[in-house]
Protein backbone atom coordinates (compact mmCIF):
# COMPACT_ATOMS: atom_id res chain seq x y z
CA UNK A 1 0.00 0.00 0.00
CA UNK A 2 2.79 2.22 1.27
CA UNK A 3 4.32 1.93 -2.84
CA UNK A 4 0.80 2.77 -4.58
CA UNK A 5 0.34 5.98 -2.12
CA UNK A 6 4.35 6.68 -3.30
CA UNK A 7 3.54 6.53 -6.93
CA UNK A 8 0.12 9.03 -6.74
CA UNK A 9 2.14 11.23 -4.86
CA UNK A 10 5.51 11.71 -7.13
CA UNK A 11 3.49 12.44 -10.35
CA UNK A 12 1.81 15.70 -11.32
CA UNK A 13 -1.25 14.95 -12.51
CA UNK A 14 -2.63 16.03 -16.15
CA UNK A 15 -6.17 14.42 -17.16
CA UNK A 16 -6.19 16.76 -20.32
CA UNK A 17 -5.10 13.97 -22.96
CA UNK A 18 -7.62 12.34 -24.89
CA UNK A 19 -7.57 9.40 -26.88
CA UNK A 20 -9.67 7.09 -29.19
CA UNK A 21 -7.97 3.30 -26.77
CA UNK A 22 -8.77 5.21 -23.23
CA UNK A 23 -12.52 4.00 -23.86
CA UNK A 24 -11.44 1.20 -26.34
CA UNK A 25 -12.93 -2.68 -25.01
CA UNK A 26 -10.53 -5.43 -25.24
CA UNK A 27 -12.19 -8.08 -23.27
CA UNK A 28 -15.19 -10.07 -24.54
CA UNK A 29 -16.23 -10.59 -21.81
CA UNK A 30 -16.82 -6.27 -21.09
CA UNK A 31 -18.33 -6.23 -24.54
CA UNK A 32 -20.57 -9.36 -23.20
CA UNK A 33 -21.72 -7.07 -20.21
CA UNK A 34 -22.10 -3.83 -21.97
CA UNK A 35 -19.10 -2.66 -20.39
CA UNK A 36 -20.63 -3.16 -16.71
CA UNK A 37 -18.88 -5.95 -14.40
CA UNK A 38 -15.88 -3.33 -13.00
CA UNK A 39 -15.82 -5.77 -10.21
CA UNK A 40 -15.53 -9.02 -12.42
CA UNK A 41 -11.77 -9.90 -12.77
CA UNK A 42 -10.93 -9.45 -16.49
CA UNK A 43 -7.08 -9.79 -17.04
CA UNK A 44 -7.51 -8.32 -20.47
CA UNK A 45 -8.73 -5.52 -19.50
CA UNK A 46 -8.05 -2.12 -18.87
CA UNK A 47 -11.27 -0.65 -17.34
CA UNK A 48 -11.97 -2.71 -14.56
CA UNK A 49 -11.06 -1.79 -10.76
CA UNK A 50 -7.18 -3.18 -10.49
CA UNK A 51 -8.18 -4.26 -6.93
CA UNK A 52 -10.16 -7.08 -8.34
CA UNK A 53 -8.40 -10.50 -7.00
CA UNK A 54 -7.63 -13.79 -8.46
CA UNK A 55 -6.48 -17.38 -6.82
CA UNK A 56 -5.52 -18.48 -10.19
CA UNK A 57 -1.83 -18.27 -12.16
CA UNK A 58 -3.31 -17.59 -15.61
CA UNK A 59 -2.27 -16.62 -19.41
CA UNK A 60 -4.83 -15.30 -20.72
CA UNK A 61 -5.40 -13.47 -24.59
CA UNK A 62 -8.17 -11.57 -26.43
CA UNK A 63 -9.70 -10.57 -29.60
CA UNK A 64 -12.16 -7.78 -30.52
CA UNK A 65 -13.46 -6.89 -34.32
CA UNK A 66 -14.70 -3.64 -34.28
CA UNK A 67 -16.82 -1.96 -37.48
CA UNK A 68 -14.74 -0.69 -40.00
CA UNK A 69 -11.80 -3.25 -39.90
CA UNK A 70 -11.19 -2.07 -36.56
CA UNK A 71 -9.35 -5.01 -34.42
CA UNK A 72 -7.85 -4.99 -30.69
CA UNK A 73 -5.54 -8.25 -29.92
CA UNK A 74 -4.63 -8.71 -25.69
CA UNK A 75 -2.55 -10.71 -24.38
CA UNK A 76 -1.73 -10.91 -19.95
CA UNK A 77 -0.28 -13.37 -17.68
CA UNK A 78 -1.22 -13.16 -14.13
CA UNK A 79 0.68 -13.96 -11.19
CA UNK A 80 -0.48 -14.55 -7.62
CA UNK A 81 1.17 -14.54 -4.36
CA UNK A 82 -0.37 -14.96 -0.74
CA UNK A 83 -2.69 -12.64 -0.99
CA UNK A 84 -1.66 -10.56 -3.74
CA UNK A 85 -0.87 -10.96 -7.43
CA UNK A 86 0.49 -9.24 -10.22
CA UNK A 87 -0.64 -8.81 -14.00
CA UNK A 88 1.43 -7.84 -17.02
CA UNK A 89 -0.33 -6.80 -19.61
CA UNK A 90 -0.20 -5.95 -23.30
CA UNK A 91 -3.50 -4.15 -25.33
CA UNK A 92 -3.22 -2.95 -28.94
CA UNK A 93 -5.76 -1.97 -31.23
CA UNK A 94 -5.19 -1.06 -35.10
CA UNK A 95 -7.36 1.30 -36.87
CA UNK A 96 -6.18 -0.30 -40.10
CA UNK A 97 -4.39 1.01 -43.14
CA UNK A 98 -4.85 3.85 -45.00
CA UNK A 99 -3.87 5.35 -48.75
CA UNK A 100 -1.60 8.18 -48.67
CA UNK A 101 -2.25 11.66 -50.59
CA UNK A 102 -0.11 14.72 -50.76
CA UNK A 103 -1.52 17.90 -50.52
CA UNK A 104 -1.95 17.87 -54.55
CA UNK A 105 -3.98 14.49 -54.19
CA UNK A 106 -1.46 12.32 -55.38
CA UNK A 107 -0.99 9.65 -54.01
CA UNK A 108 1.73 8.11 -51.42
CA UNK A 109 2.58 5.68 -49.41
CA UNK A 110 0.17 3.54 -47.70
CA UNK A 111 0.09 4.29 -43.83
CA UNK A 112 -1.18 2.74 -40.59
CA UNK A 113 -2.45 4.09 -37.02
CA UNK A 114 -2.34 2.34 -33.77
CA UNK A 115 -2.14 2.41 -30.29
CA UNK A 116 -0.34 0.00 -27.89
CA UNK A 117 -0.59 -0.19 -23.93
CA UNK A 118 2.07 -1.97 -21.53
CA UNK A 119 0.16 -2.79 -18.56
CA UNK A 120 1.48 -3.66 -14.86
CA UNK A 121 -0.66 -4.06 -12.27
CA UNK A 122 -0.32 -4.77 -8.88
CA UNK A 123 -3.15 -6.11 -6.07
CA UNK A 124 -3.45 -6.51 -2.56
CA UNK A 125 -5.47 -6.60 0.94
CA UNK A 126 -5.50 -5.44 4.43
CA UNK A 127 -4.68 -7.54 6.60
CA UNK A 128 -6.83 -6.45 9.46
CA UNK A 129 -9.98 -5.34 7.30
CA UNK A 130 -12.17 -6.46 3.99
CA UNK A 131 -10.56 -4.36 1.79
CA UNK A 132 -8.78 -4.74 -1.10
CA UNK A 133 -6.23 -1.85 -3.36
CA UNK A 134 -4.98 -2.02 -6.25
CA UNK A 135 -2.81 -0.19 -9.09
CA UNK A 136 -2.19 0.24 -12.60
CA UNK A 137 0.77 1.32 -14.38
CA UNK A 138 0.22 1.79 -17.73
CA UNK A 139 2.68 3.44 -20.92
CA UNK A 140 0.49 3.99 -24.33
CA UNK A 141 2.31 4.25 -27.62
CA UNK A 142 0.43 5.89 -30.51
CA UNK A 143 1.33 6.13 -33.72
CA UNK A 144 -0.01 8.02 -36.61
CA UNK A 145 1.38 7.66 -40.15
CA UNK A 146 5.28 9.20 -39.16
CA UNK A 147 3.95 10.51 -35.90
CA UNK A 148 4.09 8.49 -32.68
CA UNK A 149 2.84 9.66 -29.05
CA UNK A 150 3.84 8.20 -25.84
CA UNK A 151 1.81 9.22 -22.18
CA UNK A 152 1.88 7.42 -18.99
CA UNK A 153 -1.40 6.50 -17.16
CA UNK A 154 -2.34 5.31 -13.60
CA UNK A 155 -5.47 4.11 -11.95
CA UNK A 156 -6.02 2.97 -8.71
CA UNK A 157 -9.23 1.21 -6.83
CA UNK A 158 -10.65 0.02 -4.12
CA UNK A 159 -13.20 -2.92 -2.98
CA UNK A 160 -15.06 -3.45 -0.19
CA UNK A 161 -15.73 -7.45 0.20
CA UNK A 162 -18.50 -7.63 2.65
CA UNK A 163 -18.57 -11.75 2.08
CA UNK A 164 -21.75 -12.47 4.81
CA UNK A 165 -24.06 -10.87 1.86
CA UNK A 166 -21.74 -11.96 -0.94
CA UNK A 167 -21.38 -8.06 -1.67
CA UNK A 168 -18.57 -6.22 -3.41
CA UNK A 169 -18.58 -2.66 -3.42
CA UNK A 170 -15.76 -0.66 -5.24
CA UNK A 171 -14.60 2.92 -6.16
CA UNK A 172 -11.43 3.01 -8.90
CA UNK A 173 -10.09 6.06 -10.56
CA UNK A 174 -8.81 5.60 -14.07
CA UNK A 175 -6.51 6.54 -17.04
CA UNK A 176 -4.55 9.66 -14.93
CA UNK A 177 -1.91 10.82 -17.22
CA UNK A 178 1.25 11.34 -15.28
CA UNK A 179 4.15 13.42 -15.66
CA UNK A 180 7.03 14.15 -13.36
CA UNK A 181 6.68 17.49 -11.48
CA UNK A 182 5.56 19.19 -8.78
CA UNK A 183 3.27 17.11 -6.07
CA UNK A 184 1.40 19.73 -5.16
CA UNK A 185 -0.06 20.38 -9.03
CA UNK A 186 -1.64 17.33 -8.57
CA UNK A 187 -5.00 19.25 -6.83
CA UNK A 188 -5.37 21.42 -10.18
CA UNK A 189 -6.69 18.61 -11.97
CA UNK A 190 -8.65 15.28 -12.41
CA UNK A 191 -8.39 11.89 -13.67
CA UNK A 192 -10.61 11.07 -17.16
CA UNK A 193 -13.16 8.56 -15.21
CA UNK A 194 -14.38 7.68 -11.88
CA UNK A 195 -16.48 4.33 -11.83
CA UNK A 196 -18.64 3.12 -8.47
CA UNK A 197 -19.66 -0.42 -8.01
CA UNK A 198 -21.61 -2.87 -6.49
CA UNK A 199 -21.85 -6.30 -7.22
CA UNK A 200 -24.23 -8.92 -5.28
CA UNK A 201 -24.41 -13.05 -5.51
CA UNK A 202 -27.73 -13.66 -5.62
CA UNK A 203 -28.51 -16.39 -2.19
CA UNK A 204 -31.20 -18.48 -4.33
CA UNK A 205 -30.09 -17.84 -8.04
CA UNK A 206 -26.78 -18.88 -9.81
CA UNK A 207 -26.67 -15.37 -10.34
CA UNK A 208 -23.61 -12.45 -9.82
CA UNK A 209 -24.97 -9.25 -10.25
CA UNK A 210 -23.81 -6.05 -10.88
CA UNK A 211 -24.68 -2.27 -11.06
CA UNK A 212 -21.80 0.02 -12.19
CA UNK A 213 -22.14 4.39 -12.63
CA UNK A 214 -19.03 5.66 -14.18
CA UNK A 215 -18.45 9.47 -15.09
CA UNK A 216 -16.07 10.42 -17.62
CA UNK A 217 -14.56 13.71 -18.01
CA UNK A 218 -13.87 14.48 -21.26
CA UNK A 219 -17.18 14.18 -22.75
CA UNK A 220 -19.00 15.00 -19.19
CA UNK A 221 -21.00 11.62 -19.53
CA UNK A 222 -22.65 9.91 -16.29
CA UNK A 223 -23.37 6.24 -17.09
CA UNK A 224 -25.38 3.77 -15.33
CA UNK A 225 -24.83 0.07 -16.50
CA UNK A 226 -26.32 -3.30 -15.47
CA UNK A 227 -25.16 -6.95 -15.84
CA UNK A 228 -25.36 -9.91 -14.95
CA UNK A 229 -23.27 -13.32 -14.90
CA UNK A 230 -25.63 -16.90 -14.96
CA UNK A 231 -24.23 -19.92 -13.75
CA UNK A 232 -26.27 -22.32 -15.91
CA UNK A 233 -23.97 -25.43 -15.38
CA UNK A 234 -20.43 -26.06 -13.62
CA UNK A 235 -19.04 -25.44 -16.99
CA UNK A 236 -21.31 -22.52 -19.05
CA UNK A 237 -21.77 -18.98 -18.15
CA UNK A 238 -23.99 -16.53 -19.70
CA UNK A 239 -23.66 -13.06 -19.38
CA UNK A 240 -25.07 -9.84 -20.53
CA UNK A 241 -25.83 -6.10 -19.92
CA UNK A 242 -27.58 -3.03 -20.83
CA UNK A 243 -26.84 0.83 -19.63
CA UNK A 244 -27.99 3.97 -20.21
CA UNK A 245 -26.14 4.84 -23.56
CA UNK A 246 -28.41 3.71 -25.27
CA UNK A 247 -31.01 6.78 -24.69
CA UNK A 248 -27.78 8.53 -26.81
CA UNK A 249 -27.56 5.86 -29.15
CA UNK A 250 -31.10 6.03 -30.12
CA UNK A 251 -31.52 7.08 -33.09
CA UNK A 252 -35.57 6.42 -33.70
CA UNK A 253 -34.81 3.91 -36.29
CA UNK A 254 -36.79 1.01 -35.08
CA UNK A 255 -37.94 -0.78 -31.93
CA UNK A 256 -35.59 -3.42 -32.59
CA UNK A 257 -32.45 -1.44 -32.37
CA UNK A 258 -34.20 0.84 -29.40
CA UNK A 259 -33.97 -2.11 -26.99
CA UNK A 260 -30.75 -3.69 -28.03
CA UNK A 261 -29.14 -0.64 -28.24
CA UNK A 262 -25.52 -0.38 -26.10
CA UNK A 263 -26.55 -3.55 -25.03
CA UNK A 264 -24.45 -7.29 -24.78
CA UNK A 265 -24.47 -10.83 -24.26
CA UNK A 266 -21.70 -13.68 -24.07
CA UNK A 267 -21.16 -16.96 -23.23
CA UNK A 268 -17.95 -19.27 -22.00
CA UNK A 269 -17.08 -22.64 -21.68
CA UNK A 270 -14.41 -23.72 -18.73
CA UNK A 271 -13.29 -26.97 -18.64
CA UNK A 272 -10.33 -28.00 -16.13
CA UNK A 273 -7.81 -25.31 -16.79
CA UNK A 274 -8.77 -24.01 -19.95
CA UNK A 275 -11.86 -20.98 -20.28
CA UNK A 276 -13.15 -19.73 -23.75
CA UNK A 277 -15.59 -16.89 -23.94
CA UNK A 278 -17.41 -15.09 -26.44
CA UNK A 279 -19.02 -11.76 -26.47
CA UNK A 280 -21.61 -9.44 -28.67
CA UNK A 281 -22.37 -6.08 -29.01
CA UNK A 282 -25.10 -3.92 -30.30
CA UNK A 283 -25.33 -0.52 -30.66
CA UNK A 284 -28.18 1.64 -31.23
CA UNK A 285 -26.97 3.45 -33.72
CA UNK A 286 -26.65 -0.25 -35.85
CA UNK A 287 -23.72 -2.98 -35.73
CA UNK A 288 -21.94 -5.04 -33.41
CA UNK A 289 -18.84 -5.80 -32.11
CA UNK A 290 -17.61 -8.81 -30.80
CA UNK A 291 -15.00 -11.05 -29.60
CA UNK A 292 -13.24 -14.12 -28.06
CA UNK A 293 -11.65 -14.88 -24.83
CA UNK A 294 -8.94 -17.31 -23.97
CA UNK A 295 -7.73 -18.13 -20.49
CA UNK A 296 -5.47 -21.26 -19.47
CA UNK A 297 -3.95 -22.12 -15.79
CA UNK A 298 -0.98 -22.83 -15.01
Amino acid sequence: MKISIYLFLLCYVNGETSLPSLNTWFSASSLSMAGGGNLIMLPTSRSTNPANASLQRSFSTSFILYPAGIQAQSVSVLIPKSNSFVIAAINHISYGTFKGYDEYAIPTNNYSSSDTWMRLVYSGAYRNFPIRYGISNQVLFSKLENYSLTEFFLSGGFIWQIKKHKTNIGISINDMAIKPGSINKIIKSFPEKYNISIQKELAYLPLIVSIDYLSIKETKNKDYFISGLFMLTKKINFSCGTSTRKIDQDIKENVLKTIMGSSGVGISYKDDDVEIGYGLYFYGTGGSTNGLDLSINF
